[in-house]
């Protein structure tokens, strides 16, 4: 079954990789465009999971034992969109306007891009990059390494190391995190800039990984309940995690838009304004609706978080929710009249989205479903 999984993945992705390459000849801009957001959604959603195995690790979490394997599995595509970013390295041109040396004709932008020159300029962003990856990726393997050491030679002193490097770690991960968000997404309107930015995005992608988790925890208990021990407890502490971001995300986002809408500076509106002109009004009352109000309603009830089969209906809405907002971050810099979805989309969705199972599926299978020597492993499975 996994077999036939990695196996259907890598096709789509082929396919998807077939798709972008027409369309990097016949609409390059829109092509690097629609690969852009599909890796930056899926690397959101990466780092988010090492969030949230960093967590488990420093709260010493007795209940997130059953989900750390997943966690692992899904922070462990961090080298893949690593090297996914390569290629983006050569097409900076078509998606950022700092990256291009054309002098733009908005005023505005112009003083912007000549105020930041020094910090927005195309080798400084790909060093910057490099070393985000660096720090996410040393951090993800070395949890990894020790979580699966752990399990062929019990030793507490793995144990230790897991979690002060978790305790220790979280606020450099979350820093890299933040400055990431500067540069990927921030930086696609750079005459516009936030404080808060770094904080909505780190609580977006906690959202985006928590979904997904939530899926594979249903998934795991359908293929192999007695081996993965997942119970209705687990569900319900899972879902409880998933409304608690929901609510941050809500309530930084909110925070964010309300101070701009409150001082009415025209130059500090431009974000917001490009994103609720033509038809994005409609996606950005979607994200508002389906990211926010719907799961927190129905989140509420603590019967339904302790189906696992419910939660990872929401999981599924919650990823999606996910794409569409990463999605309304990135496509109305290149279409500011109003959403105009495009084949390309699902090219890089199957590009990148195929690779990331592939690789997630064949990661989470080398190991056991369990992390073997835990010391809450008792108490996590009571």
């Amino acid at each position: 079954m996994s077999r036939r999984v990695v196996v259907a993945s890598l096709g789509l992705a082929s396919v998807g990789l077939v798709v972008l390459l027409v369309g990097l000849i016949r609409n390059t801009q829109r092509a690097w465009f629609a690969y852009f957001d599909a890796w930056l959604f899926g690397t959101s959603v990466a780092v988010g999971a090492l969030l949230l195995l960093m967590t488990g690790h420093a709260a010493k979490a007795s209940w997130m034992v059953v989900t750390r394997r997943m966690t692992e599995a899904i922070a462990g595509t961090l080298p893949l969109f690593a090297v996914l970013f390569v290629p983006l390295a050569f097409g900076l041109r078509q998606v950022y306007p700092w990256a291009s040396h054309a002098i733009p004709s908005d005023p505005a932008l112009a003083r912007a891009l000549a105020h930041k020159r020094g910090w927005l300029n195309a080798p400084f962003f790909v060093v910057r990059t490099g070393l985000y990856f660096l720090v996410f990726c040393v951090v993800g393997g070395l949890l990894r390494a020790w979580s699966v050491a752990s399990d062929r030679s019990p030793d507490l002193a793995l144990v230790r190391r897991m979690r002060r490097l978790s305790g220790g770690g979280l606020p450099l991960i979350g820093l890299a995190l933040t400055w990431a968000s500067f540069d990927w997404s921030m930086s696609l309107q750079p005459a516009w800039y936030s404080t808060m930015f770094g904080f909505y995005f780190f609580a977006g992608s906690y959202v985006g990984a928590i979904a997904l988790v939530c899926v594979m925890l249903h998934v795991a208990r359908l293929r192999d309940s007695e081996r993965t021990r997942v119970t209705p407890d687990h569900a319900q502490a899972l879902g409880r995690v998933l409304f608690a971001m929901i609510v941050l995300w809500a309530y930084t986002s909110f925070g964010q838009l309300l101070i701009y809408w409150m001082s009415d500076i025209p130059e500090e509106v431009t974000y917001f304004a490009r994103r609720t002109a033509g038809s994005w009004t409609t996606v950005t009352y979607v994200i508002v609706c389906g990211h926010f109000v719907a799961p927190f309603f129905l989140l509420l009830s603590r019967h339904l978080k302790r189906r696992s089969s419910f939660l990872a209906a929401i999981g599924t809405w919650m990823f999606s929710m996910h794409f569409v907002d990463v999605y309304w971050q990135v496509l109305p810099v290149h279409d500011p009249g109003g959403i105009r979805p495009h084949w390309l989309d699902l090219g890089a969705i199957l590009l990148v989205g195929g690779l990331s199972c592939a690789w997630i599926v064949r990661r989470y299978l080398t190991a056991s479903p369990l992390p073997l020597h835990a010391p809450e492993l008792a108490e996590g499975l009571s």
